[in-house]
């Protein structure tokens, strides 16, 4: 009873089977098996939160406005119980206890210094599953790519959620008159990206502990680790997802921000100056390094690919390949014949202007669209984290979700420059970076609390880890 008891409780293993289980909402087939995999880990959690409640850890960090923030997310799902009910209140009950999950298991992790040990383990753990998991099906995507350009599946829904539509994927290519992206065994090629620039920050994290599997023999650590990240950086290009590569470009500066700036004392003006220049000139360099590989690559693509497809099918062309790819890319950003992130932006504060105080709900964005606009809403999730928990929490929720992130940016960054030496040799540095740059990030995609996802539930983890490294050193005797 003890050991099942230990295991039960066991949070680390909770954090790393909902981690996971999000992860594989976003991969063909998997994601049907995810959706009862996460409903089991949400149980799961309500064991653990019980457990907090009677060992009286789960106070964290700003909890009172964390609270405050539930209570109105609460409060706009009863104010809107009468849209799409019962299906659309009971899925948003459900994302508030996600929400609550964020809160109080991944952010509020640091309530407990005691097994701060462990959460480093933990750290450099996940960072090794999500790198196998993710390698490996970017590398089968890949694979199959060298067969067919696109495989399309289709398998019937269950009657009681018929009204949802067809089980309809594809992996390989997906191609319309718009845009030709790669999505590989992906469900969509901005998961696919996403997890790509995951990796690639993950493997840094991994190089920089010494942590490649271990590898001994430095030669094939370089090996390993530049076969990894190249197979993402190339699935990253040709899924032409701006958001993640603006997420990695973002990393990679504010790295190089680090290293050239932050890390170096500084002596006099005249090594401020020599280290910005150079921090500048390697910022130019990087920048428009990425973005022009990226825009050659994307043009020479399907050559590539046609002539590995012909060594491996011994054939001279594909005519599929030829005809239909021509370039990876968008020419534009539409979401649905429309100005894309634009016009949903106008919907957005259209429907905001109407419920100002409370929101909609995060689940009954489509309801009210299809109630002020003739052709409906232009995407059933507004592409930007801050934007959609203004809309569907309304200002209320807006401000005090803005108030929990302010305070909580501010005291890492404060206590980051305060311990900055203390600190080079740990991978809070590179959490904190990774967090700075999602922040961007999130103002294009469905990030933070928007839904229930592997974009929003990588902010909660990297965020409980870096608030563990300060509640941790800040609780230590200087």
């Amino acid at each position: 009873m003890k050991v099942c008891s230990k295991n039960l409780y066991n949070e680390a293993a909770f954090k790393i089977a909902y981690f996971v289980s999000l992860f594989f909402s976003g991969v063909v087939f998997l994601d049907i098996l995810s959706v009862p995999l996460c409903a089991v880990t949400l149980i799961w959690s309500v064991l653990i939160f019980i457990h907090r409640l009677k060992i009286g850890t789960l106070n964290v960090k700003y909890s009172k406005t964390i609270v405050l923030f539930l209570l109105f997310s609460v409060i706009t799902a009863l104010i809107n119980v009468t849209v799409g009910f019962p299906i659309n209140f009971l899925a948003g009950l459900v994302i508030i206890y996600h929400a609550a999950v964020c809160f109080f298991l991944f952010y509020g992790m640091h309530g407990d210094t005691a097994n701060f040990e462990a959460i480093k383990r933990e750290i450099i753990l996940v960072c090794k599953i999500l790198v196998v998991i993710s390698t490996t099906l970017v590398l089968l995507s890949f694979v199959l790519l060298m067969f067919k350009d696109s495989f399309t599946f289709s398998l019937p829904m269950f009657p009681m959620i018929e009204r949802y539509g067809r089980y309809e994927r594809v992996v390989g290519i997906i191609k319309s008159a718009e845009s030709v992206r790669f999505t590989g065994v992906f469900i969509n090629p901005n998961i696919l990206a996403f997890c790509s620039a995951v990796s690639i920050i993950f493997c840094h994290i991994l190089y920089r502990t010494n942590q490649i599997f271990n590898l001994e023999k430095k030669w094939s650590k370089i090996l390993l680790i530049t076969v990894i990240v190249s197979a993402h950086f190339l699935a990253l290009i040709l899924s032409d997802s701006i958001a993640s590569f603006l997420l990695l470009v973002i990393y990679a500066v504010l790295w190089m921000f680090y290293k050239m700036i932050l890390e170096n004392k500084i002596s006099s003006i005249k090594v401020v100056a020599k280290h910005s220049a150079l921090f500048l000139l390697g910022c130019l360099v990087l920048v428009f390094g990425l973005f022009g590989f990226r825009a050659c690559f994307q043009n020479s693509a399907s050559d590539i690919i046609d002539n590995v497809c012909s060594i491996i099918t011994n054939y001279a062309s594909n005519p599929n390949i030829n005809n239909d790819i021509v370039h990876f890319g968008r020419p534009n950003y539409d979401l649905r014949e429309g100005s894309g992130r634009s016009r949903l932006l106008a919907q957005g504060f259209y429907i905001f202007f109407r419920h100002p105080l409370f929101g909609i709900g995060s689940t009954n964005v489509v309801e009210y669209g299809n109630v002020y606009f003739e052709e409906g809403i232009a995407f059933s999730n507004f592409h930007n984290g801050y934007f959609s928990i203004l809309v569907c929490n309304g200002a209320v929720g807006f401000i005090t979700f803005a108030v929990f992130l302010t305070m909580v940016m501010l005291n890492l960054l404060i206590f980051f420059f305060r311990k900055c030496a203390r600190l080079k040799d740990t991978v809070f540095v590179n959490l904190l970076i990774c967090l700075l740059a999602y922040l961007v990030f999130a103002l294009f995609e469905k990030a933070l609390l928007s839904e229930i996802n592997f974009m929003s539930i990588f902010f909660w983890l990297v965020l409980g880890y870096a608030m563990a490294f300060l509640v941790n050193h800040n609780d230590e005797k200087e």
